[in-house]
């Protein structure tokens, strides 16, 4: 079933049945802050990786912030990654979430209203693993083989850019829904040929059961795909202070998950989900952390979800063009470096991901 109508399904499922009520306190003090991650660890583990959001989470900085003004902080971890999250959005479940772009531009093309404050992990890799003795040599090899993909999350729209690299599209395979933990197993057990994946898999292939045909890291980094943190319309023009207070939250912990000498403790932070903390290293070994944790939405962030827009209609993953304007809501991430003092702190890259030199 293509994407756009599992997402359509989806939302008006939960729009009529499992409708609730918005936050129920008036005012700029809501009774509870509602968050949705589209991730959970090993297990339906509630934590998340690869991102400053986990250390929010870990550490209770939201908590921490809204105690005194006896708001709740409730945190949501979804199995079922953007799709579950949307269908949470659409019911009015949750005010705050962090997704992948895919999910994200599926839900603004089917009427959901948000607004994405800040980016939340960018230039995530993604790696085709295949079994230890496969015989494919190349991406062109994939071509009418079985392959596994988690379809409705940021994977889905980067297997459709990398195919296209090559010529090849979806339709040229036989491409079979599976999350992470199944796809390994799959592969494993040779019921896949292949198999989009992350750095997730490298356990797997620590015991030699898969080895990777090819990855992005490394590469044009227009090929690398990226997730944000949004909130709803709704909670933004009830509580635009609490957005403002949250978002600097955020801010604040991504400036920690920067500095290189914490990356040790935020490799502890995201083996919460049940992958090893030296695998974590592995992964962004010889990357900047300041790159990879950065909030902005500069020119590059913000090409990368134009094109992912755009591609998602190329690719007929949505029906109807998704118009950036008015999407991306900087003002609160504005005021927070402003506060912060963090202006200058982050590099920021053009719409192709080359540095911009500042004077």
């Amino acid at each position: 079933m293509p994407v756009r109508r599992i997402f359509g399904f989806l939302l008006v499922l939960s729009a009529s049945i499992f409708a609730g009520p918005l936050t129920s306190q008036a005012g700029d003090k809501p009774d509870v802050i509602r968050i949705g991650v589209a991730m959970a660890g090993v297990g339906g583990r509630p934590y998340s990786a690869g991102n400053y959001i986990s250390g929010v989470h870990v550490k209770g900085l939201l908590e921490k912030e809204f105690a005194a003004d006896g708001t709740k902080i409730e945190w949501h971890f979804f199995a079922g990654a953007g799709p579950a999250v949307n269908e949470a959005l659409a019911s009015g479940q949750l005010d705050f979430a962090w997704q992948g772009d895919l999910p994200e531009i599926v839900g603004r093309s089917l009427g959901l209203k948000t607004r994405l404050l800040l980016a939340a992990g960018t230039r995530f890799p993604t790696y085709i693993a295949i079994p230890s003795d496969s015989t494919l040599k190349s991406l062109a090899d994939l071509k009418g083989r079985t392959v596994s993909n988690f379809n409705g999350t940021l994977f889905q729209l980067t297997a459709a850019n990398i195919l296209s690299t090559v010529g090849l599209s979806y339709r040229d395979l036989k491409v079979v829904n599976l999350d992470a933990a199944t796809s390994l197993s799959a592969l494993a057990a040779h019921q896949v040929d292949a198999s989009f994946t992350s750095y997730y898999s490298f356990g797997a292939r620590d015991k030699g059961l898969i080895k990777y045909l090819y990855t992005t890291k490394g590469q044009d980094p227009k090929l690398s795909s990226q997730a944000a943190f949004l909130v709803t319309d709704d909670f933004a023009k009830a509580h635009p202070a609490i957005v403002n207070r949250v978002v600097k939250v955020l801010v604040g912990e991504a400036h920690w998950a920067s500095e290189p000498a914490n990356q040790p403790a935020l490799y502890d932070i995201w083996a919460k989900v049940g992958v090893p903390a030296a695998l974590f290293k592995e992964a962004q070994a010889g990357e900047d952390p300041k790159i990879l944790n950065s909030p902005l939405f500069d020119d590059f962030i913000t090409a990368q979800y134009e094109r992912s827009a755009a591609n998602s209609l190329r690719f007929n993953l949505i029906r109807s063009p998704v118009d950036m304007n008015g999407w991306i809501d900087r003002e609160p991430l504005k005021l927070a470096l402003q506060s912060l003092g963090l202006e200058r702190y982050w590099p920021e890259f053009d719409k192709d991901g080359k540095p911009v030199v500042t004077q």
